[in-house]
This record gives structure tokens, C-alpha cells and sequence, in this order.
């Protein structure tokens, strides 16, 4: 059930950019393609600092947040931000090493999933 939120100054690449990356994600992590949600938020450069984003033009990589069940194994977890680096990379002709993610884990009892509280795997 990942839910990735992603901000750039950029405009979104658009939904199915956005869809691509939820299937990329869902098939490395062996769950149905609407089990994971990708968002695109755009930001003013001036109401954010990051160098990368002080070049007088783009693509700039996004700064990213991945909310992920706790009880997903850190190898996998792992797996998923490369995945993401790469095809973030790959789809916004990006530089990988400019594209940041940081996973932010729900556990259990703190989720609400398909109208109930999440108890754990």
C-alpha cells in the first residue's frame, strides 16, 4: 500500500507517468497495480530551498516521501527507493543522484486501509 508523494517545480509528467511508476512499484512489491498511489505536487522555487532546483532551467528531480506498511523488510524496502530512483531518472531525464526519497513507515494500528484500522500482517 505504498503512497508516494512526490514535489518538484516542475509540472507533473502527467497521470500516466504517474500510473507507470505504481506499476513498477506494485510488481516489485507483488501487490495488485491499486494498492499503490502516486502523487504530483508543484512547487513555487522560491517557497523551497534545494540547490539543485537554483539552475536557471529544468528537469529538476524530485524530493519524495514513501509511506510503506512497517511490515515491509528493509530489503525490500531498499529495493523500492532504487527502483524509483531509477525509473524517476529514466522518465524525467533526471540525474539519479539528484532524485531524494525518504519512506516514512505506517505501523499497525496507525493506518487506516480499505475502511479499517490496519492490525499488521
Amino acid at each position: 500500500m505504498p503512497v508516494i508523494t512526490l514535489m518538484s517545480p516542475d509540472p507533473s509528467p502527467g497521470a500516466p507517468v504517474l500510473a507507470q511508476l505504481a506499476k513498477a512499484v506494485t510488481g516489485l512489491l507483488g501487490i495488485q497495480p491499486e494498492h499503490c498511489w502516486v502523487t504530483w505536487q508543484r512547487l513555487d522555487p522560491d517557497a523551497a530551498h534545494r540547490a539543485e532546483w537554483r539552475r536557471p532551467s529544468g528537469p529538476y528531480a524530485p524530493i519524495g516521501f514513501v509511506t510503506c506498511k512497517e511490515s515491509y523488510p528493509r530489503e525490500t524496502v531498499g529495493s523500492l527507493l532504487r527502483l524509483l530512483r531509477d525509473e524517476l531518472s529514466a522518465l524525467l531525464n533526471v540525474p539519479a543522484a539528484e532524485v531524494y526519497l525518504a519512506v516514512r513507515r505506517a505501523v499497525a494500528g496507525e493506518l487506516l486501509v480499505r475502511g479499517d484500522v490496519w492490525a499488521g500482517d
